[in-house]
């Protein structure tokens, strides 16, 4: 039958079981979204379930939140290599650490990076991680050749990194990649709960206030009744107690359907929890920022910048580290 149909129609065959793996593909693709929305209603408030047709009224925010997030990690360049070898060799390696001790102390003290390391006994393992910091850009006065003069006392910016975090080491590269996506994910579910928590924060204290202002306005009538005065103190407490019930009447009730409003608003708008933005640097080896139409040496850097909330942004690149370069507890517990 196939040699038949080969020799009549070549490339159906292939045609067929691509076909089939485009069919598999797809229904793995639908799993995983359905998988997600029930992921992202237990991570928030199972109320939302008794929303009749919850699970389609979410699909399709899922998906293009699940899209966004394979994207941004896509603009994450390639990974690095971390390590004595490459602090001199590598600009990147050079610019975002001090020296070789520094970058070692910095994977060491990684609780992440300590105990996916003792799990391997291959001495020459390494992990493939996360790498966050801040840069960091201040004035300072330096020197500067200019042709044949060495000028002093000239304005320079100096660029520098700290704060580096360590986060997701696995494997390889795409293992880390795929970890990011879930890290991001569960960000905007985390985003998501936040806003919940706070509407019923706001809804409890509204109705404290209210509870006590009305026992205060019971009590000042009480007392008036007895000694005749304290009518402007029940006249304030009532107008209180009046803006406070206004506020009420407005504030939204956590009825399943807002609390699924609140889970579309945030997986609609990714974007406004997370950003990414590219920047390109000139340093000399000493972390001095160098003009365009300089014709001094340079390391040229091409970074990726995330920014996630009301967060400073923070340089992130993908970071491969060698087991053999991990120091022992000993040497960085005393640090």
């Amino acid at each position: 039958m196939w040699h038949f149909m080969d020799h009549k129609f070549p490339g159906l065959r292939d045609t067929f079981h691509l076909g089939k793996q485009g069919k598999a593909l797809r229904r793995s693709r639908a799993a995983d979204i359905l998988n997600a929305v029930e992921s992202v209603v237990d991570g928030t408030d199972n109320k939302i379930r008794l929303v009749p047709g919850y699970m389609k009224k979410l699909q399709g925010t899922i998906q293009d939140s699940l899209d966004f997030a394979d994207d941004l990690v896509s603009q994450i360049p390639l990974a690095i290599e971390v390590s004595s070898s490459t602090f001199t060799s590598d600009p990147y390696v050079n610019a975002f650490f001090t020296n070789v001790t520094d970058l070692q102390s910095i994977f060491s003290h990684s609780s992440e990076v300590q105990d996916y390391m003792e799990d391997c006994h291959d001495n020459n393992a390494r992990c493939c991680a996360l790498l966050c910091m801040h840069r960091e850009e201040k004035t300072v006065m330096g020197m500067e050749l200019s042709g044949n003069m060495l000028k002093k006392d000239v304005m320079q910016t100096a660029v520098s990194f700290s704060d580096h975090r360590v986060y997701s080491p696995a494997p390889s590269e795409p293992e880390t990649r795929e970890g990011l996506k879930n890290c991001l994910f569960q960000g905007l579910v985390t985003n998501a709960l936040e806003r919940i928590v706070q509407l019923r924060l706001a809804n409890h204290q509204l109705q404290n206030r209210h509870q006590v202002l009305h026992a205060r306005l019971r009590r000042h009538r009480q007392q008036t009744g007895k000694v005749g005065q304290g009518t402007r103190t029940i006249e304030k407490t009532n107008l209180e107690l009046k803006k406070i019930e206004k506020e009420m009447l407005h504030a939204p009730l956590l009825t399943p359907q807002i609390l699924l409003q609140q889970v579309l608003e945030v997986f609609s708008k990714p974007d406004d929890f997370v950003q990414v933005r590219k920047l390109q640097l000139r340093l000399n080896k000493m972390g001095i920022k160098i003009s365009d139409n300089s014709a001094q040496a340079d390391n040229k850097l091409n970074l990726t910048e995330v920014i996630i909330g009301n967060n400073l942004p923070r340089v992130v690149t993908l970071a491969m580290f060698p087991r053999k370069e991990l120091l022992a507890k000993t040497v960085f517990s005393g640090f």
